[in-house]
C-alpha cells in the first residue's frame, strides 16, 4: 500500500464506510452487483476501439480496449458514456440488449464471471500491443477495486505476456498498484484526466470523483516512482475565464513532466448538456468552440514545451505535434 497523506487516509476511507463520495456529500449509489449482465456480453475482456489514431486521431491505444463493467460511479454530468448502453440496451442486435440501467451515476454493472473471463482471455496474443483500460467506464472506481481488486487482478494476468497498457482514470486508486507498474515498467502508462484544477468547479461537474488536485498529487506520487505518466485535459469546458484557468493547468502540467497531454472541447452527447445546465453549468459549444479551444490548446503546448494532441471534433482537423 502507498504511503497516504492523512487528508488522503481521511477522505478514502471515510468514503468507504460511509459510502460517500471523495467529497463526502452525494452517496454512492448501490452496484446491480451482476444481476443483469447479459450472458451474450463478449467473453474475451480485449475487445477492439476507435480510441486510437487510426481510428478516431486519439492516440490511446493500437485498436483495443479492455472493459469489464457497464456504467460508472463517478456520475460525471458532461459524460457521453452514458448515451452508448442505452442504444445498446434498446438495440436487438446488441449482446447488451435488454440490460436494465437507472439514472446515470447511478448503475454500475458487473459480470459474475469476470474471474473466469480474465482467465479465458489469451493476453498472449496482445503481446507488444497498447490496450486502453477503459474506454467505457473507470477501471479504478471504489466499487470495482475493493474488494476484488479488478483491474490490478487484469494487469496481472495480462503484464507478464508483455501487453502494454494506457491506465486512464479520474480516481487516484491507481497509487495501491504503483508496485505492480514499477515491476512492469515501460509497459503501463498512467493517465488522468484532469480537465481544470478548479476543485469547487469539478464537485459541480464530477460530483463523485476525486478532485483534480487529488489526481494531480497521484501523477507526481507516480512519476517519483519512476513511472511513465501524461494528462487528458477534457472536456475543456468554455466558461468565463475558461482560457486563464487551462493556462494554469498547463503550468502545473510542465512542472509534472508528463510523456503527453491530449485535450478535447465539451460536447454535447445525448443528456449531459441538460444535465449541466440542471447543475447551473452554462457551457458554450459547437464548431467556433472547438476551433478556439484547440487554437489556445496547441499555443500552450508550444509555449510549455509539452508533447500532445488536441482532438477536434471532425478527425480530418486534428493536428499533432
Amino acid at each position: 500500500m502507498p504511503r497516504l497523506t492523512t487528508r488522503f487516509k481521511f477522505l478514502f476511507f471515510h468514503a468507504r464506510a460511509c459510502g460517500r463520495s471523495f467529497y463526502g456529500a452525494t452517496p454512492f449509489f448501490s452496484v446491480s452487483n451482476r444481476i443483469g449482465f447479459p450472458s451474450t456480453a463478449p467473453a474475451v475482456l480485449v475487445r477492439p476501439s476507435s480510441l486510437s489514431m487510426e481510428g478516431s486521431g486519439k492516440d490511446l491505444s493500437d485498436g483495443w480496449a479492455v472493459n469489464f463493467a457497464v456504467g460508472c460511479t463517478h456520475g460525471c454530468l458532461f459524460c457521453y458514456v452514458d448515451r452508448i448502453w442505452r442504444l445498446h440496451s434498446a438495440n436487438e442486435l446488441s449482446p447488451w440488449y435488454g440490460l436494465r440501467l437507472g439514472e446515470w451515476g447511478q448503475y454500475l454493472h458487473v459480470p459474475g464471471d469476470l474471474e473466469e473471463r480474465i482467465r479465458r482471455t489469451p493476453w498472449r496474443r496482445w503481446s507488444g500491443a497498447r490496450v486502453l483500460m477503459s474506454s467505457a467506464h473507470d477501471p479504478y472506481l471504489p466499487e470495482l477495486y475493493w474488494p476484488n481488486k479488478w483491474p490490478r487482478r487484469i494487469l496481472e494476468a495480462a503484464l507478464p505476456h508483455g501487453v502494454r497498457f494506457t491506465v486512464l482514470t479520474r480516481s487516484v486508486l491507481p497509487m495501491y498498484d504503483f508496485d505492480l507498474y514499477a515491476r512492469y515498467r515501460g509497459q503501463v502508462l498512467l493517465m488522468a484526466s484532469i480537465p481544470t484544477l478548479d476543485d469547487a468547479f469539478v464537485r459541480a461537474t464530477e460530483p463523485r470523483a476525486p478532485p483534480p488536485s487529488a489526481r494531480l498529487s497521484m501523477l507526481r506520487r507516480a512519476r517519483e516512482a519512476g513511472l511513465e505518466v501524461g494528462v487528458v485535459v477534457a472536456p475543456i469546458i468554455a466558461r468565463p475565464g475558461w482560457r486563464e484557468d487551462l493556462e494554469g493547468l498547463f503550468r502545473a502540467l510542465a512542472e509534472l513532466g508528463p510523456s503527453a497531454v491530449f485535450g478535447e472541447a465539451l460536447h454535447a452527447r445525448g443528456l449531459n448538456l441538460i444535465r449541466l445546465r440542471a447543475a447551473g453549468v452554462s457551457a458554450a459549444v459547437g464548431p467556433s468552440v472547438d476551433r478556439e479551444a484547440g487554437r489556445v490548446f496547441e499555443r500552450l503546448l508550444r509555449e510549455f514545451g509539452l508533447r500532445g494532441a488536441y482532438w477536434y471534433e471532425r478527425r480530418q482537423e486534428r493536428r499533432s505535434r
